[in-house]
């Protein structure tokens, strides 16, 4: 099969501004072989959180019924934050159904997905030879994959601001944190949202896990399995993670 031609801009809603690129070097990782061509351009913060954790922001490149990535390129967790950087993934092979902007861990397996593009609505037939991702600024720490990968793709529906957040809690950009973590439950007496450091005692634990479609009005469980077919699991281990590392 001949490569797809094709070019797309993302701009992710965690974009902020551009990068100062008068003091910032453009930092390239080029894969050179044969097949499909990605890239990824973003001005990344946070990426020391995973560094040693076994986990990477990649782009890869998924089939359609596996979460394990065919091929795949990290961005090193060293880079410095307000890097301006640019990753090059070749050799994608017509397996692939979607190429992702994701958290992955060691074993290449999808943990949460920040960006997404599938394979099957592009032709032969567009002007360009390279899918172009560009998340602008981009927070990529532990709780930044969380409001791009988890709030904004699937919660804030019901909590996304004045006049229709569910519960009073609004999980945009820049309101999530101070809306969750050390806050009292306004539907469940007792528990804070989040409770620094202890994950298994905080409310966004309780309903996602086994149990919890019985605590709230609405089953959070059942609403994130239809955006999670895959990957629910990891991610609810993903906002376990978060709490723990949180400092009471």
């Amino acid at each position: 099969m001949k490569p797809i031609h094709y070019i797309l801009y993302i701009w992710a809603a965690v974009c902020l501004a551009s990068c100062d690129s008068g003091d910032i070097q453009d930092k390239v990782y080029q894969v050179d072989e044969k097949g499909y061509t990605v890239k990824m351009t973003a001005c990344v913060s946070g990426l020391s959180e995973w560094e040693g954790t076994g986990f990477s922001l990649a782009v890869a490149g998924f089939t359609q019924d596996s979460k394990f990535a065919l091929v795949q390129k990290a961005v090193p967790s060293t880079l410095d934050d307000g890097t301006s950087v640019s990753l090059v993934l070749s050799n994608i092979s017509s397996e692939v159904r979607t190429v992702e902007v994701a958290l992955t861990n060691s074993l290449r397996e999808r943990i949460i997905t920040l960006a997404s593009v599938s394979m099957e609505d592009y032709s032969e037939n567009t002007a360009h030879d390279t899918i172009r991702i560009d998340l602008g600024t981009i927070d990529v720490g532990r709780f930044g994959v969380l409001q791009t990968g988890l709030f904004d793709r699937a919660c804030i529906q019901c909590h996304g601001g004045t006049g229709r957040s569910a519960a009073g809690l609004n999980l945009t950009k820049g309101n999530a944190y101070a809306a969750l973590v050390d806050v009292p439950s306004t539907r469940l007496d007792g528990y804070m949202r989040v409770e620094s450091g202890n994950a298994e005692g905080s409310l966004l634990h309780l309903v996602l896990n086994e149990g919890g479609e019985n605590l709230l009005s609405h089953n959070h469980t059942e609403i994130l399995s239809s955006q999670f077919k895959s990957n629910l699991e990891e991610v609810s281990s993903l906002i376990d993670s978060w709490i723990e590392h949180l400092v009471p």
